[in-house]
């Protein structure tokens, strides 16, 4: 089905409440222990378990790389750092220790030293499965537990000067997109414009709380409530003066897409995942 921007824009506003139920096989997702979360922001300072996942990924990469060219420095230098982290997991989350299989690394380092490559290489395959077993179990979940903003705890200053919760806030936004159509449709020009003032004041005090999460990076709210949607914004005042409705409509379309859908697709995916998930 091909979308409009008009009715693509409908079709956010719309069904932005609605959940859709789908009859068939359900899906089955692990819970991870308890004792996963204090490797993760916010119990702890650093993402220690995220980091951990990284550089496990990074050191046997290096193994494999240096196997290829039979360097036996190179080989032992990341091995031994293997060793270290891989043995972390069961330190940091015991309940995972039968996941794991640090048997293998021994046998790693010895297939090493004898320049076995095809031994070494069936080997690091062998300590990968293991981390792809675990990531199929509980990856999803942890994902949207552990690496999904909580917005509960945010709050936005309203239009009235008060402080607000992020679900009145896109409450209010979707009312005033819609006040906007309204307006444009039965042609009250004046409303039309107090509607377009309110949506851009709504947007500024939202992307005001931008930094909570991204600090001093610019960027993020840049790419979304930047130059290009600011001169939107100005045109679409101008279209609405001129009495242009169905230029002040694509043009409203258009800010669904930029704005309201390219916001939703980074933020709002894995929030409702980890929201239908862990309703408590």
């Amino acid at each position: 089905m091909k979308f409009t921007p008009v009715f693509l824009l409908l079709y956010l506003i719309i069904g932005a409440g609605i959940m859709p139920v789908y009859a068939g096989d359900s899906v089955s997702l692990d819970v991870p222990p308890a004792s996963l979360e204090e490797w993760y922001k916010p119990a702890n300072k650093r993402q220690v378990w995220l980091h951990t996942m990284f550089r496990l990924r990074r050191e046997m990469q290096a193994i494999g790389e240096y196997a290829e060219q039979k360097d036996q420095a190179g080989m032992k230098k990341w091995i031994s750092r293997l060793e270290k982290d891989y043995s972390k997991i069961a330190d940091m989350v015991p309940e995972w220790e039968k996941e794991i299989k640090p048997r293998l690394l021994p046998e790693l380092e010895m297939f090493a030293e004898k320049g076995d490559t095809p031994r070494l290489a069936k080997t690091l395959k062998m300590i990968q499965r293991t981390c792809d077993d675990c990531h199929s179990d509980y990856q999803p979940l942890v994902t949207a537990m552990y690496r999904s903003p909580h917005y509960e705890d945010i709050k936005v200053k309203g239009l009235n000067g008060a402080p607000q919760s992020f679900t009145d806030n896109m409450e209010n936004l979707s009312d005033s997109v819609n006040r906007i159509l309204i307006a444009l449709e039965d042609g009250h020009k004046a409303v039309a414009q107090q509607a377009r003032q309110n949506l851009v004041d709504q947007l500024q005090h939202l992307g005001d709380s931008c930094n909570r999460c991204h600090k001093d990076d610019k960027y993020p709210r840049e790419r979304i409530l930047g130059e290009e949607t600011q001169q939107r914004f100005k045109t679409l005042q101008s279209n609405i003066d001129k009495g242009q409705v169905k230029d002040s409509q694509k043009l409203m379309g258009e800010i669904a897409v930029t704005v309201c859908a390219r916001c939703h697709n980074t933020h709002r995916i894995v929030s409702d995942l980890r929201n239908a998930l862990l309703p408590d």
